[in-house]
């Protein structure tokens, strides 16, 4: 008799309001026949929430949702840490019957189960509404007239109740996080997605759905209204239409075809023969529901579809994965295969970085139309022009290895400051520290992870800074340096085994650099989004080593040094300990989680160029950043940026008001920069980059000015009330 799985369950929440429908939720799977493995609540940006279900559920595992806002990315949180070999997802307004996991559990039996659901009956509040047909009970998140009466191998299950072996979330990536309920917005279909992803990569295996398995899904009274119906059948038609870009129209709507054809017109039908036959006038209501519906949806979807095509979305031009590869010249190429072989994804290209002898030497982006090529592309990089190092690699420099400070910030995200780590401990360098620096935490997570994974090590520190902001982070890790370089990366980087080694062979070489920033590579092209972020200029600066001061290597640039995003980023900068003091470390009115949004890097590079340091870009030094997955999260990044930008100019004016006249002067530059379609900023960008990312940029440089101004006030009344109380940071140890 096989064993029944472990089974990790995850509920998603994001509502106060619905903390006691949650409370039930919780309470149901505790008390299930057969026990969780583990349950996982996943709150949603809501730290009240957080607070009150980890008070009242000890002994249930609460994250935050270390994504942005969403049940997508809320529900890919809580996959990245259960340790189950089964992963079940209920809803958090939803109650399980007490053989809820008994009865999905006994499909795993079958090694060919992947996935099983169950029926999700609807609690109303007040009784159905006598217009709401059954065939639409999707619309409230429930099974739907027209879905199985008994146990069969289903295209898809239902978010509220469905689970699945934790290797199909794995390999298909799990949910889109493009896709999905956000607030206000009632979109779906990222189930959908997912499974007939998984469909696709594993042919041979099957999604169940038993019938028996049953959860109650309370509806709010608010969606018991018409106006929430439009709204839902509407998103629903927009969110079918993202499926088929992905899937195709064969897959995409192999069910709603089917439903269509027979569940519809039926349902149609019984609702005229309820109002003729039976004098049911509510019958009526039902079949014009019915068909208001149908119309809803397919005018959406309709409307969708050809607004990607005019806009030269994914449908007019679909996007595929691009892989990443890390490859050397002096070892074998193997042929890169478009067809991964262990996930079953296919990739339209491949982004691959070319070192030769371990010293990066460029980037190629090879189209993959076949299903296997060879890449006469790379080894053209070894013939005349491509940049050579006459004196070898910059890591070879360093014989004596000078202690390192390396300072990483981190706010939440525990999952991806692990996988920093890790990669950081793996360094081609002896004598080095790291100081994570928790920025305003909303839980102890991050301190958990440190003391119990980290801390054995002895190259890990914890310390935490309770007043939020990038620069106010920064400068908390490097309070008591005694170091002679510090290191800053971010916590959602991989960083290349020679990573330090090349930063401190910089400083090796010369005791006027100051401060040394280097490459920084796409850890994953899976999406549109994370294209787009690369090709908007990514935060790579090329491959050739530079020198910048502001003497005989100062650029002729008008914008020098004001436009210091050619200097580096600040995802990968080390500064020499002595141009830190001499600067006064970074403006803690700066950075991300202030006011001002970022900046504080930018500000850091030209502080010590103005110091008489030189700043070094090196390319040898590596990180693999990820960059946002989703098109949302893009946008709130771009607007992010040109705050920070213009937030850092206006700090440039208060600190030396002659500033001001050299903006003047460059003022038409940097508008041919901004704006000219030919510039370097632009020339780079694919076709179908939204118009509306770039006015974002370009709004939030405006809001830069007064956010600079807002956030240093109020970091000088946080420094008042300090003075006044007579009282220090405690928090910081």
């Amino acid at each position: 008799m096989s064993r029944s799985p472990r089974i990790s369950v995850i509920v998603c929440a994001n509502a106060s309001e619905r903390f006691e429908q949650l409370r039930a939720a919780l309470v149901s799977v505790r008390d299930q026949s057969l026990p969780a493995g583990e349950i996982i609540a996943v709150i949603d940006h809501n730290e009240d929430l957080q607070t009150s279900v980890c008070a009242e559920f000890p002994e249930i595992r609460t994250l935050a949702n270390n994504g942005n806002p969403g049940l997508s990315a809320a529900r890919n949180t809580g996959v990245s840490t259960a340790r189950g070999d089964v992963v079940a997802f209920m809803d958090d307004d939803a109650v399980a019957n007490p053989d809820w996991l008994e009865r999905l559990a006994h499909h795993y039996a079958d090694p060919k189960t992947m996935g099983v659901g169950g029926r999700i009956i609807a609690v109303w509040p007040q009784g159905r509404p006598d217009w709401f047909p059954e065939e639409f009970d999707w619309v409230v998140g429930c099974t739907y007239r027209g879905h199985p009466d008994t146990v069969a191998d289903v295209r898809n299950l239902i978010g509220c109740n469905m689970s699945f072996r934790r290797f199909v979330l794995e390999q298909t990536g799990g949910f889109d996080e493009a896709m999905g309920r956000k607030k206000g917005d009632a979109a779906g279909c990222e189930e959908t997605k997912l499974c007939i992803r998984a469909r696709h990569l594993h042919p041979d295996l099957k999604l169940v759905y038993d019938p028996d398995a049953i959860v109650h899904h309370h509806v709010a009274v608010s969606r018991c209204t018409w106006h929430y119906f439009r709204t839902r059948c509407l998103a629903e038609g927009r969110s079918k239409a993202l499926v088929v870009a992905d899937a195709g129209s064969r897959r995409g709507l192999a069910s709603e075809r089917a439903y269509m054809r027979k569940v519809l017109p039926a349902g149609f039908v019984r609702g005229l023969g309820d109002a003729l036959l039976r004098g049911d006038g509510s019958g009526i209501r039902r079949a014009v529901a019915l068909a208001s519906g149908l119309g809803y949806v397919g005018r959406s979807y309709l409307a969708a579809r050809l607004k990607r095509r005019v806009t030269g979305g994914n449908d007019a031009r679909p996007f595929l994965p691009i892989r990443i590869l890390d490859i050397d010249l002096t070892e074998s190429v193997a042929p890169i295969l478009r067809l991964d072989p262990d996930t079953g994804k296919t990739y339209g290209a491949a982004f691959c970085l070319v070192r030769d002898h371990g010293y990066p030497i460029g980037v190629v982006e090879v189209p993959l139309s076949d299903d296997d090529r060879t890449v006469p592309e790379l080894t053209a990089l070894t013939g005349p022009g491509h940049p050579v190092r006459q004196t070898g690699p910059i890591s070879a420099n360093v014989a004596e290895h000078p202690f390192v400070r390396v300072v990483v910030a981190t706010r939440d995200r525990a999952t991806s400051l692990a996988d920093c780590l890790d990669t950081m401990l793996d360094q081609d360098y002896a004598r080095f520290e790291i100081v994570v620096v928790d920025n305003a935490p909303s839980n102890a997570e991050t301190a958990d992870l440190i003391a119990a994974r980290y801390a054995s090590t002895g190259r890990v520190r914890y310390i935490r800074e309770n007043r939020a902001g990038l620069g106010q982070a920064h400068n908390a890790g490097i309070a008591d340096l005694d170091a002679p370089i510090a290191a800053f990366t971010d916590d959602d980087v991989n960083v290349d085994p020679q990573w330090l080694a090349a930063l401190a062979g910089n400083f090796a070489l010369s005791g006027k650099i100051g401060c040394v920033t280097g490459l920084i590579l796409p850890a994953e092209l899976e999406t549109r989004a994370q294209y787009w972020t690369e090709r908007h200029g990514g935060f790579g600066k090329g491959f050739e080593r530079r020198v910048f001061d502001m003497a005989e290597n100062r650029p002729a640039d008008m914008l020098f040094p004001f436009a210091a995003g050619v200097l580096g980023s600040g995802a990968n900068m080390a500064f020499s300990a002595r141009a830190l003091r001499r600067i006064g470390g970074f403006d803690p009115a700066l950075g991300a989680g202030t006011i001002a949004r970022g900046g504080d890097d930018l500000a850091g590079f030209v502080g010590v160029l103005r110091a008489g340091f030189q700043l070094v870009y090196e390319p040898e030094a590596i990180v693999w950043h990820h960059h946002r997955r989703e098109e949302d999260g893009m946008r709130r990044q771009a607007y992010g940026y040109g705050v920070g930008l213009g937030a850092y100019l206006t700090k440039m004016v208060f600190d030396d008001p002659s500033n001001l006249v050299k903006f003047a002067t460059a003022f038409p530059w940097a508008l041919a920069h901004v704006l000219g379609p030919k510039s370097g900023k632009n020339v780079r960008l694919p076709d179908d980059f939204p118009a509306g990312l770039r006015w974002q940029e370009r709004w939030g440089m405006l809001a830069g000015v007064p956010a600079y101004l807002r956030s240093r006030a109020d970091f000088q009344r946080y420094q008042a009330r300090q003075r006044s109380s007579g009282l220090i940071d405690l928090a910081r140890h």
